[in-house]
């Protein structure tokens, strides 16, 4: 049985798991493949992408990475590490969209400038994350949400994702998307929002509709370590039930869900007290009320974009220093924020 220093997982595409309408379909091979990327720490799946300059050297990339033999090109490092680290057999793929998106020209290998080699670490791609990637002189891009998702009939300027996009292929930027494989993952981004609602040892039992009791009460209160984990936000919103009607009420929660993003799929059968998520749609927050659950969210992209300075920050740098890239810059994104704020109306006049 899996055990884990977590309150509960609560996700999609967990390893035991997927989400094709509500059935437990994950081949035990693709488990135990899995398992022994994220134990061992290495990938079955190898890359042969070069571009062969000399006997002993290669050189790669928008800034033109040189590459002793045996080393393998940057780009290549960076989507091998993110395996390693985030298994690709992780993602949902029955509506998921993951992995290497936006791939280097191979006229690119040509190209010599700047010898440091940098991976830009963002939520989302807009047009400020390229403009600071263009900036900072990135390599490669590790966007978490997928930056093409429904299949392309065209490439232009009008759409504001494929304009960057066409931004990023114009200098040979990669973009690489782990999304849900990085959710589903031991020590991921639903672990990591665990960790941030309770601390000691905890057995959890993987599943898509039954979260594990806490086995000591909890107070509603947790609600301020959500929102100090999550970078010290100073505003959630709370769907209470009728039955409660005031926050600060002492109740004792037994059981709570967990889910980045947004959660209203994968929680909606759920018998927890507390649902956490990014986002949860108007009917659905209030089904779950007059169930007598208490429903948090912190915005959709605010339950995920700390992770990236916490967790796939130091992991990402020593994945890239032991393949010989101690030299390697990874860097969190300081233009990527969430498209909303609150604001006090008061305020305007």
């Amino acid at each position: 049985m899996l055990t884990s220093r977590k309150l509960l997982l609560l996700r999609s595409g967990s390893p035991l798991l997927t989400l094709k309408p509500r059935s437990i379909t994950t081949p035990v091979s693709i488990y135990t493949r899995a398992i022994s990327h994220l134990v061992h720490g290495h990938s079955t799946a190898r890359s042969n992408t070069s571009f062969a300059v000399n006997p002993t050297t290669t050189i790669l990339g928008v800034v033109g990475i040189t590459t002793m033999a045996g080393t393998p090109p940057f780009s290549d490092a960076v989507v091998q590490a993110m395996k390693n680290l985030y298994p690709e057999e992780l993602a949902d793929k029955s509506w998921d969209n993951t992995g290497l998106l936006l791939d280097q020209a191979p006229s690119f290998a040509e190209k010599v400038g700047n010898s440091t080699p940098t991976v830009l670490l963002t939520n989302d791609l807009t047009r400020t994350v390229v403009d600071e990637a263009l900036e900072k002189g990135a390599n490669v891009i590790v966007c978490y949400h997928p930056v093409i998702f429904r299949p392309l009939k065209s490439l232009t300027t009008k759409d504001p994702m494929q304009a960057q996009l066409l931004r990023l292929i114009a200098v040979g930027i990669s973009v690489y998307c782990p999304h849900t494989a990085v959710d589903a993952a031991v020590g991921g981004l639903n672990d990591w929002l665990c960790d941030i609602l309770i601390d000691g040892e905890q057995e959890v039992k993987r599943t898509v509709a039954e979260p594990i009791s806490r086995l000591l009460p909890e107070s509603l209160h947790s609600t301020k370590t959500l929102s100090a984990g999550i970078g010290g936000q100073k505003y959630l919103m709370v769907a209470l039930p009728p039955t409660l009607g005031d926050l600060t009420k002492t109740q004792s929660i037994t059981k709570i869900a967990v889910c980045a993003g947004s959660g209203a799929d994968v929680l909606k059968n759920t018998d927890a007290q507390v649902l956490v998520t990014g986002e949860m749609a108007h009917h659905y927050a209030l089904r779950h009320t007059q169930l007598g659950q208490i429903v948090v969210t912190c915005f959709h992209s605010n339950s995920e974009r700390k992770f990236l300075e916490q967790r796939l920050k130091p992991q990402l740098e020593a994945q890239l220093h032991d393949v010989s890239y101690g030299n390697a810059v990874v860097i969190v994104s300081s233009a990527d924020r969430d498209p909303f704020d609150i604001i006090d109306v008061r305020d305007l006049a």
